[in-house]
């Protein structure tokens, strides 16, 4: 049987995410080689492409199925079926289904490691209701998340909730930027939007916002039980300056990633310029990537803001729900940044000391000693450092100068606990909360001739040590002064 390491490559593989054939997709044309009349006619034959894949979709559903579909997309959402004995028949069958295709796979590998988590009711819950109570379809999403949630994250995240603290730098930019985001406004069905404004995404490589999407859905859903129930509506908005920089194969990602979350979808809807002849290649990429009961509740929408806008209210997504502005065409994020730091914060309360510290990214070498000398520890934020060791450097440092100033800001909280226990977890705490912002504390390895990152219990040491030097130089200077 292999090992997780043998599978770094699975994600995007076409057997454990079901990626779609790029031979059949059309080859984007020279900009010099066509007239703009020809251009005209192959971006009128790519939609008609588009249209045609969406209705042989529908036709691949079965009557009721395709029914069910049409409903969520108008926003008539149904949640009479959860009643006890319905839930308990359709988890057992769906743990059936899951024990006959399980073997081998990343999945099994993770009920080994953490039985308790990957078998949890509330994970089962999740992609049962994602996949509108179908316990096969459940499970074989459920074996096809495990695979993605390795490939995206590594097999140290397998068994835990991925939190902010998971993410790296990369990934936290793609974050905040703006590009993926939860609305506060919901559609007129109560249903929450998720929104996608492509043009935003950083200029990085698609993964990170692939993992910043990830997050962004997963938390969504662990948190709100009523969008695990009602749905979410996807908006895709790629109009004007929010038109996509990503290739065929991004959106293809992003595909695969739908398919593989436990997104209980409403509705995705796909805006962008009408004249954009390559949106719509890419696009029917990601039709052709996607389930036929996903790609079934896809609507597509051409053209202005304004023509976007109002195809948009006809399924009950308003205009105030989006934060775009049609007069300057920039974004309305206040919303959005709001959220953010709140998930710092929620991220940061529900965390244990431990994991916070091996959330961030390894050093090469770490030291836990308590006889090691740390008095060239630093608090810094870039990630290599090219200082001398010499001690008035290191007084002088940017990181070690916000260290004391952060330190001496609560140096009378630490003086007023009693307790030695209490102080050092007083003190585990700052450290907690520094290092959950991007900072390290480093100490200058003689051998290998660089900062390293130390561990927790040095990191503790110095933090106590900086407030009681701090208390006893206001002491001093006090004296001084009577």
């Amino acid at each position: 049987m292999s090992s997780l390491d043998d599978q770094t490559n699975v994600m995007f593989d076409q057997r454990s995410l079901g990626q779609c054939s790029h031979a059949s997709l059309p080859r984007p044309f020279p900009e010099d080689s066509f007239s703009q009349e020809s251009a005209d006619l192959d971006t009128n034959k790519e939609k008609e492409n588009l249209d045609r894949h969406l209705a042989a979709s529908m036709r691949k559903l079965s009557l009721k199925d395709r029914e069910a579909a049409l409903e969520e997309v108008h926003g008539i959402v149904k949640n009479d079926r959860e009643d006890v004995f319905f839930l308990e028949a359709n988890l057992q069958a769906m743990q059936d289904r899951v024990n006959s295709i399980k073997r081998g796979t990343v999945y099994e590998k993770a009920e080994a490691v953490d039985p308790c988590f990957v078998s949890s009711r509330e994970i089962r819950l999740l992609f049962l209701r994602g996949n509108r109570y179908d316990p096969k379809a459940a499970a074989e999403q459920l074996i096809k998340h495990f695979n993605l949630k390795f490939s995206l994250f590594g097999k140290e995240k397998l068994t835990k909730n991925v939190t902010l603290l998971d993410l790296d730098g990369d990934d936290r930019m793609c974050l905040e930027s703006g590009f993926c985001q939860i609305l506060p406004k919901k559609d007129v069905a109560g249903r929450t939007i998720l929104l996608t404004l492509p043009g935003l995404r950083p200029d990085l490589p698609m993964k990170h916002g692939s993992r910043a999407l990830y997050y962004l859905a997963m938390t969504t859903l662990q948190e709100s039980e009523e969008a695990q129930k009602k749905g979410i509506v996807k908006v895709s908005y790629a109009v004007g300056r929010y038109k996509s920089r990503a290739n065929e194969a991004a959106f293809v990602q992003v595909a695969q990633l739908v398919s593989a979350t436990p997104v209980p979808l409403g509705g995705i809807h796909l805006c962008f310029d009408a004249s954009d002849y390559l949106e719509y290649v890419y696009r029917r990429a990601v039709i052709l990537a996607l389930p036929s009961s996903v790609a079934a509740k896809i609507r597509t929408h051409f053209g202005t803001h304004m023509e976007c806008l109002y195809a948009l209210r006809g399924y009950g997504i308003t205009e105030g729900s989006l934060p775009i502005s049609q007069i300057d065409e920039h974004p309305l994020l206040h919303n959005h940044k709001t959220w953010y730091e709140h998930r710092k914060k929620v991220d940061l309360d529900s965390v244990k000391p431990n994991e916070v510290a091996s959330s961030q990214k390894p050093s090469p070498r770490r030291q836990d000693s308590e006889n090691d000398d740390v008095t060239d520890a630093m608090l810094c934020s870039s990630s290599t450092q090219k200082i001398e060791p010499r001690w008035g450097d290191v007084l002088v440092h940017p990181g070690n100068l916000r260290l004391r100033k952060l330190l001496a800001d609560h140096s009378a909280e630490y003086e007023a606990i009693d307790g030695k226990k209490e102080k050092i977890e007083f003190a585990q705490n700052l450290v907690r909360q520094m290092r959950a912002s991007g900072s390290r504390f480093l100490t200058f390895d003689q051998n290998a001739e660089a900062w390293i990152e130390v561990g927790d219990k040095l990191a503790r040491n110095k933090v106590s040590k900086t407030i009681r030097n701090s208390r006893r130089s206001n002491r001093s200077t006090q004296a001084v002064r009577r």
